[in-house]
């Protein structure tokens, strides 16, 4: 099979663009208030694409930036900024050509010189980002992160001002996926480097998505308003998104309820069935590729110890939180890759088939060779963001290592930027995480164990893991970098670095007159397309 062969097979990208297009349906009737009333959750931490590190900026940054590519509500790749694109015999060099009539919201024309810098931006070692990685297979990334060379040195470079070369050290599955993330998206340069790290606030924010950037105030809403140098404006419908933080989960739906939101980020775990009854045909509940973990610092004794890592795993009824304490149609899960990825099969925990009570007994002697025992008891922290869900997971986890293993548990709240802020400091025993997929591939999810990745959480280090990954990475035949993911995750299950606990469910309420918007597996979407429909159309 030649290159282009498996670049196709595995549903990256084709060597020539397919259409792009937001077109309004035949019998389409418009209300004549395009405006879109949008929940998000938690603040989001920050609207710079390469620094953003979370869901809740990605969903922003998504509307008011555009990248070369993206995956649409089918997980297909298809163009965004660049029009078409072609790959060397040897896999090695990717040139995107951009539109002709790209510009900032601004007015100014965009070039390939400005995803030069951008891209430049995200693996330079001043801004750390966490998602340099996506670029690691780009000559002179590793190195340049790594602090061993200059940003200048990275093998991208604009050709002319519409044409963006790529040079790689080695054919890599993977490549097209990685440009659909945020943290490639351009910004521009001049906007930058005039206003350095309040370059995204309102008034100073340049875009090339959309969307614009017109209102952001902490602890209530971001505003965003279409952008008429959008190279596709005739085909964006809403006027105006507000997107509310609302934490509460019950708030959020008594927004909806009201009218004052019509499309929610979640939907409170303790009125599911009640609003499954009342709003079923509004209600979106569908699988989506993330997991939740609960991570262990593994740089911080005792949580160094693997035993008593196994142990806090195994003591975990995975059933009762997935079935019990959510119910949603989570399903429970126990290999960090959650369900639903191509070219992946989820490996078994060797206590996976025993009975309850022989589990049981397992975690009890690992938790005694790690040195604690009933009268010698462990005391630990499980830190989580501002959420009821989270709060009844928590609490339920304490209750399970309290009955099954004696631990004291003290459960901490913290708000969600407040978290990350630990979690990036490494100041946490226990930490709640959800990762989420930016690419449908085991990668994204393998990745953040590297010794000397900049996600990797857990500070966890393990050499073997390191190689097996490394070298999944840079192999083509699907079928063997399949085998290698499995076999790494083999490695995680048994050394226990993270407990995961339940494959997600994505669950939303949607008003009926949204149209166009749908969410795809990585609950991911755009407002390109996206219009409001005359309500007298629908009832």
């Amino acid at each position: 099979m030649n290159y282009y062969s498996k670049i196709i097979s595995l549903g990256f990208a084709t060597v020539l663009a397919t259409q792009y297009s937001h077109a309004l349906p035949a019998n389409a009737k418009l209300a004549k208030v395009q405006m879109l009333n949008i929940g998000i959750g938690e603040e989001p931490k920050s609207l710079d694409p390469q620094k953003c590190n979370e869901s809740t900026c990605t969903t922003i940054v998504r509307q008011i930036f555009e990248g070369l590519i993206q995956a649409n509500q089918e997980g297909k790749i298809v163009p965004a900024s660049a029009e078409s694109w072609k790959i060397s015999a040897d896999g090695k060099i990717y040139t995107f050509q951009l539109r002709k009539n790209l510009k900032w919201s601004d007015g100014s024309p965009i070039t390939a010189n400005d995803f030069v810098y951008s891209l430049r931006r995200l693996v330079d070692p001043k801004i750390a980002s966490e998602q340099s990685s996506l670029l690691e297979f780009v000559v002179n990334a590793k190195e340049i992160v790594d602090g061993k060379k200059v940003p200048n040195t990275l093998g991208v470079k604009a050709l002319n001002n519409q044409t963006l070369e790529f040079v790689l050290t080695q054919p890599t599955a993977s490549f097209f996926e990685n440009l659909t993330v945020t943290n490639t998206f351009p910004v521009q340069e001049k906007n930058v480097e005039k206003f350095q790290d309040s370059f995204t606030q309102v008034g100073n924010l340049v875009s090339n998505g959309a969307f614009k950037l017109t209102y952001r105030k902490v602890g209530d809403k971001v505003t965003v308003e279409r952008n008429s140098n959008y190279w596709n404006n005739k085909e964006t419908y809403l006027e105006k998104a507000n997107f509310y933080s609302v934490v509460d989960q019950n708030s959020e739906f008594t927004l909806y309820e009201t009218g004052q939101l019509d499309l929610t980020s979640t939907i409170p775990v303790n009125q599911y069935k009640q609003i499954k009854h009342k709003y079923g045909a509004e209600l979106v509940n569908q699988p989506y590729l993330a997991c939740y973990n609960y991570v262990f610092n593994n740089e911080k004794p005792p949580f160094n110890n693997s035993n008593l890592r196994q142990a806090l795993s195994i003591a975990i009824d995975r059933d009762a939180v997935a079935n019990s304490v959510l119910g949603m149609g989570q399903k429970p899960l126990y290999d960090p890759v959650p369900y639903g990825l191509k070219n992946y099969t989820q490996s078994k925990v060797y206590w996976h088939n025993w009975p309850r009570a022989k589990q049981l007994e397992e975690a009890r002697k690992l938790y005694q060779e790690a040195g604690y025992s009933e009268s010698k008891p462990l005391t630990l922290h499980i830190l989580y963001n501002t959420s009821e869900a989270h709060r009844k997971i928590a609490t339920a986890v304490a209750s399970m290592w309290k009955t099954n293993l004696g631990i004291n548990v003290i459960t901490e709240n913290e708000e969600w930027k407040t978290m990350l802020d630990k979690r990036s400091k490494g100041q946490f025993e226990v930490l709640r995480m959800g990762n989420v997929a930016n690419i449908n591939d085991a990668s994204d999810f393998l990745n953040p164990y590297r010794s000397n990745d900049l996600s990797n959480d857990a500070k966890y280090r393990n050499p073997e893991y390191d190689a097996i990954v490394n070298k999944a990475l840079q192999e083509m035949d699907l079928a063997k970098r399949k085998s290698l993911f499995e076999k790494a995750s083999q490695i995680i299950l048994k050394d226990a670095p993270v407990a995961t606990i339940y494959s997600y469910v994505s669950s939303y309420l949607i008003k009926p007159y949204v149209l166009g918007l749908k969410k795809n597996n990585m609950d991911k979407f755009v407002l390109a397309g996206v219009y409001i429909s005359d309500r007298k159309a629908i009832d």
